[in-house]
């Protein structure tokens, strides 16, 4: 071991809650083929792909590593790379942190729940080896995080709230407060990736089907506008009942285990509490029985 072969940077550590039961409770060959579709869904959205050439290149450029333990996803990124030579190292960060909101939205949307903790640290990983503190503090930010999010450890929050690049933006930008929530309790509080309102705010209409890109294209410009808002209002609030009915599916299943019941509680209070930042439709609420 060399000191060159260590980095400093943004760890992560992403697990799938209830994946543990799930296994247990498999008992033939469809059961272990969904708990496999499962784990290839989770590790395909947060980026472990071995066959995706744009994506290898991506990773290579920022010095990413990606790597997945059963129904667990661990990545890394330096803070020094190809990339942050020209791109420094701030807004980089905020768009990997805004690809993993994408990320855990698309994997709600199809029934799975993930719970994470980043950091900042170092890291150590030389063929089947793998040091890093920052793992260490991102795996224990995880285990204490009882609510489904991605939580920052304090050090990478501060990181950050205080990096020279973000005075680059004004006040009604500033990315880190459109990025983080802050969750707190009796036992334990943290900033969390704000992902249901980072979803919804990064949605950009546009038409799909001949019939919408014709109706488009001879719409007049006021035309336009009106078909462009109809369609991002749809979109919204197809997002909005999609999430809402898998939060309820998954609250259905666990309704006699009032500790793994109140997460889904506390998710469904938090999606309501967005909710009210984009639609004032009544349906896009999530409401447990």
């Amino acid at each position: 071991m060399e000191l060159k072969d260590i980095s400093v940077g943004v760890t992560g550590f992403i697990d799938i809650l209830g994946f543990s039961a799930k296994v247990l409770s498999a008992d033939n060959l469809e059961d272990i083929k969904e708990l496999h579709r499962l784990i290839t869904l989770v590790q395909e959205n947060f980026e472990f792909s071995n066959n995706d050439e744009m994506t290898q290149e991506v990773h290579e450029l920022a010095g990413k590593s990606v790597l997945a333990f059963s129904d667990c996803v661990v990545f890394n990124i330096p803070l020094e790379s190809e990339s942050t030579k020209y791109s420094g190292t701030f807004d980089p960060f905020m768009m990997d942190l805004l690809s993993m909101a994408f990320s855990q939205g698309i994997c709600v949307h199809n029934g799975l729940f993930v719970r994470g903790g980043i950091d900042i640290g170092w890291w150590y990983n030389k063929g089947d080896t793998l040091i890093s503190s920052a793992l260490v503090t991102s795996a224990k930010r995880e285990a204490t995080a009882n609510v489904p999010v991605i939580a920052l450890c304090e050090d990478l929050y501060e990181h950050f709230y205080g990096h020279s690049d973000r005075s680059t933006y004004s006040e009604a930008i500033d990315p880190i407060k459109a990025m983080f929530r802050h969750y707190e309790d009796s036992n334990t509080s943290f900033y969390y990736l704000d992902y249901i309102y980072l979803c919804l705010n990064n949605m950009d209409w546009s038409p799909r089907t001949k019939e919408e890109r014709e109706q488009y294209q001879n719409a007049s410009y006021e035309q336009k506008n009106i078909i462009r808002n109809k369609g991002y209002e749809s979109m919204i609030e197809n997002w909005l009942i999609g999430h809402s009915s898998e939060i309820k599916k998954a609250a259905e299943k666990v309704k006699g285990d009032s500790k793994v019941y109140s997460k889904y509680e506390w998710l469904a209070a938090y999606h309501n509490d967005v909710v009210g930042e984009f639609t004032t439709n009544s349906d896009c609420l999530c409401k447990l029985g």
